[in-house]
């Protein structure tokens, strides 16, 4: 036999698959608008993720599916295949994001242990139904300003249904008890709604099912109670807002750090808070005495959400890992601080070394070049990368996190992961970051000033923030080296 029981499924699921997708190609040339066959088929595949373990005895068939979509979706959308699905939105990547969350969530669930099942299912029916009543009535509430996809009245109704959802699953199937279900389902609502409000370009396909097991899947485990959720949706939300009112970030990077600080409330404690709220805190006062000080001048930009993202999205992934049990937490901590250490020592030596009454050294050229130039280094800069890397190690020590390793060595170890995350940057800066120039004679820029801006130097794919996440990167697997090696 060619196929077995498990292979018939899954061809049929395949071929299942594919009727969807012919369905909305042949409604779509009937005449039915392209966001209501995009709706249908983002319905229909949810459902389909969300009914796998009915169909399937183990979860090895999923993930090649899920492979393969991937794939087969990147290359539809690069080709733009499929007007069906994506005329709608053509720089959209929500067909290549919802079966990429398969991998993470199968292996954070049905992989984990059958008794997590419950919110894989959960996660994919609000993907499923939540998205398109949002996506639905946005559109005929047009409110939003140009430069936002997501409107207040769309958010209401993605939050309503989850809510109404999530309720039913979990209190009215009589699965969780009723204060424990009804909390889990207005967290998890919310969280949700959150990360579809702050992602762009068809990232809530997979920032939405991620959110919902991040509330589910410790709640269930016991790892975190309805107390600590509700702090961290308070202070999270307080977060955003205090963030976006003083200035220091625009609304997508204000909702997404304030989703990652309701996070390290909810599911870190305060040995993860402390250094999150030392770099940022710190970092950004630094930002603002930088900016007055030096020639910049003028009132600080806000910082964007790329920018959160570059600077505290490895953290965040890592803390996410620990909590729904893919990594064991010392391993996991050593390298959150790593990766915010990196963030620190970068951000400490770009803002103070500005301040040098000395120009930098390019570490391309060997040559002085302005204050401020990526790929740069400075006395007065390594010194200050060194003080940001040991504000985030100094803290995560004194609030005794889970190192795994005597103070001293872990300490030693965690600020050379932070130095190499910089050094990292400081090289990527240098030799990969791209550089434009307009006039023949004129200065090198780090970003194209106009259209008929000329690339000269490095990768048009590699800009500032690029460099920054290569350099937590960085930090964080020097610090995760450490400990295996350690341990």
């Amino acid at each position: 036999m060619l196929l077995d029981g498990e292979g018939v499924r899954a061809l049929g699921a395949l071929l299942g698959l594919a009727a969807l997708v012919g369905t909305g190609e042949g409604l779509r040339r009937r005449g039915v608008s392209a966001a209501t066959t995009r709706r249908l088929v983002h319905a229909g595949v949810a459902l389909f993720v969300a009914a796998t373990p009915l169909l399937f005895a183990r979860p090895l068939p999923v993930y090649g599916l899920a492979v393969l979509f991937t794939i087969v979706n990147a290359v539809a959308r690069a080709r733009r295949w499929w007007a069906g699905i994506h005329e709608a939105r053509p720089e959209s990547w929500g067909t290549v994001a919802l079966p990429l969350s398969v991998l993470p969530a199968l292996a954070a669930t049905w992989s984990m242990s059958p008794e997590r099942l419950l919110p894989l299912h959960a996660a994919y029916l609000v993907l499923a139904l939540s998205d398109p009543a949002a996506s639905w009535v946005g559109e005929r509430w047009q409110s939003n300003p140009p430069d936002q996809t997501t409107t207040a009245a769309g958010s209401v109704a993605f939050a309503g249904v989850a809510c109404a959802l999530l309720t039913g699953m979990l209190v009215g199937a009589g699965h969780w008890a009723l204060p424990t279900g009804l909390g889990a389902a207005v967290g998890a609502a919310l969280v949700s709604t959150a990360a579809e409000a702050v992602s762009r370009r068809g990232w809530d396909n997979f920032f939405v099912v991620i959110a919902v097991l991040l509330v589910l899947v410790p709640l269930q485990e016991g790892h975190v109670g309805l107390g600590p959720l509700a702090g961290g949706l308070v202070l999270g939300a307080a977060f955003a807002v205090g963030a976006y009112w003083a200035g220091a970030l625009d609304r997508r990077g204000a909702g997404t750090a304030g989703l990652f600080a309701g996070s390290l409330v909810a599911l870190g404690g305060g040995a993860w808070v402390g250094p999150g709220v030392v770099f940022f805190g710190v970092s950004s006062l630094l930002t603002g005495v930088g900016r007055r000080a030096s020639a910049r001048g003028g009132p600080s930009e806000r910082r964007t959400q790329a920018q959160v993202m570059a600077n505290g999205g490895v953290a965040w992934s890592v803390l996410a890992a620990v909590a729904l049990g893919l990594t064991a937490p010392e391993y996991g901590y050593v390298a959150f601080v790593g990766a915010l250490a990196a963030a620190a020592a970068d951000t400490w030596a770009t803002e103070l070394g500005r301040l040098s009454p000395w120009r930098p050294w390019a570490l391309r050229h060997v040559r002085r070049v302005p204050a401020g130039t990526s790929g740069a280094v400075s006395a007065v800069g390594t010194g200050a990368a060194l003080a940001g890397a040991g504000s985030v190690v100094g803290t995560a020590l004194w609030l005794q996190g889970p190192l795994g390793s005597p103070a001293l060595e872990a300490g030693g170890a965690l600020l050379g992961a932070g130095l190499a995350g910089m050094v990292a940057d400081s090289v990527a800066g240098a030799f990969l970051q791209a550089r434009y120039r307009v006039l023949a004679s004129g200065p090198l820029v780090e970003e194209p000033p106009s259209a008929d801006a000329q690339l000269v130097r490095g990768w048009a794919r590699i800009g500032n923030n690029a460099v920054n996440l290569i350099g937590t990167v960085t930090g964080a697997l020097t610090a995760l080296l450490w400990a295996g090696l350690a341990g």
